[in-house]
């Protein structure tokens, strides 16, 4: 075998090439896994000292043991994806293993090229908050193929055969229109962001789907999808406002964006909940000051982080497990927003 120049530097994928074994299980062995055979780990810290192999990021952050949990997020900027973060990050400091976030910023060009390279990092599994429904099953077959632990949370489309974990929508959402038929409202703006993305899909059917078997028909339903980060926004939903006398119920994805439209309201004399009642479908920010008076459909972020992270430590334990999805309850908060007095 030639020597090696300076600028070459040996990973863990180098040493499973040669051993003919997986980056995970080289991983693994040279962090003193456990689950890994005496035998194992000393071929391998062999090649590895042969090779001239030398621990790089993650392990440099815990040259004794580094294992290493990696979570794909589409943006740091959305509450929901942080608390999801947060979930799993309670999970991983229970268990001693590190967290290593990686930001694709809702590209699904970054999610199959990290999918491509992740061997170079040692992982020890992959949390994919999925933003994108069209994403295809086509860019997991790297992750099957090396049966790597893997948990979606949210899922695309198609089928993918890997564990996931969603929120129970219909649960809240059933809440939210028993409630709001009990008020004889028949006219609902759902106002959503982008329909390719899992859980407003999931909205959309579900409430559509709760509509048809309460009422018998879902004909007062009307969906909107807005860009939040577009300056037009708030344009556009006062157009919304202005145009649509009949709705009764109005409610939007995201905390803040419905906060902005409760002040859209007061400006344009519209009263909420006398002649708009208003729903947030979120995560609870606790600002008492602004959302003590909003309602809400609280979305389970923390719960589904770390219900992801518990099918991480699933597959780790049991190699080969069949696919498992689990299935988090969301909540209805009615508060001031939403209130109003019952018809006799």
């Amino acid at each position: 075998m030639k020597g090696r120049t300076k600028k070459e530097k040996v990973g863990v994928q180098d040493i499973a090439k040669v051993l003919k074994i997986s980056a995970s299980t080289v991983s693994r062995a040279l962090n003193d896994h456990p689950r890994i055979s005496k035998e194992t780990k000393e071929r391998v810290k062999q090649a590895a000292s042969r090779l001239g192999y030398n621990p790089g990021v993650p392990e440099l952050m815990n040259p004794e043991k580094a294992e290493v949990i990696a979570v794909l997020v589409p943006s740091l900027e959305r509450s929901l994806y942080r608390e999801i973060i947060a979930g799993i990050n309670r999970h991983l400091n229970e268990t001693g293993y590190r967290l290593f976030v990686v930001d694709t910023q809702g590209s699904k060009d970054a999610v199959t090229s990290f999918f491509k390279t992740y061997r170079k990092f040692g992982i020890s599994g992959i949390i994919h908050i999925v933003s994108d429904r069209t994403i295809s099953t086509d860019a997991y077959s790297i992750i099957k193929s090396d049966t790597l632990p893997f948990v979606t949370v949210c899922e695309p489309e198609e089928e993918t055969e890997l564990c996931t974990v969603l929120p129970d929508m219909f649960q809240g959402v059933d809440k939210i229109v028993n409630y709001l038929k009990s008020l004889d409202v028949k006219n609902i703006t759902l106002l959503l962001e982008d329909e390719n993305k899992p859980e407003d899909y999931h909205l959309a059917s579900t409430f559509e789907m709760v509509l048809e078997t309460s009422t018998n028909n879902n004909k007062g339903l009307s969906v909107y999808h807005f860009n939040k980060e577009d300056e037009r926004f708030m344009k556009e939903v006062e157009t919304l406002l202005r145009n649509n006398n009949n709705t009764q119920a109005f409610i939007v994805k995201d905390t803040f964006s419905a906060l902005e439209v409760l002040a859209l309201t007061n400006r344009l004399g519209i009263r909420v909940p006398e002649d708009l009642l208003l729903v947030a479908i979120g995560t609870d920010y606790k600002l008492e000051g602004l959302t003590a008076n909003l309602s809400l459909l609280k979305l389970p972020g923390q719960q589904m982080g770390y219900e992801a992270a518990e099918l991480i430590f699933e597959q780790l334990k049991n190699p080969g497990m069949e696919k498992k999805s689990a299935i988090i309850p969301v909540s209805f908060i009615l508060k001031g927003s939403a209130i109003r007095m019952k018809k006799e």
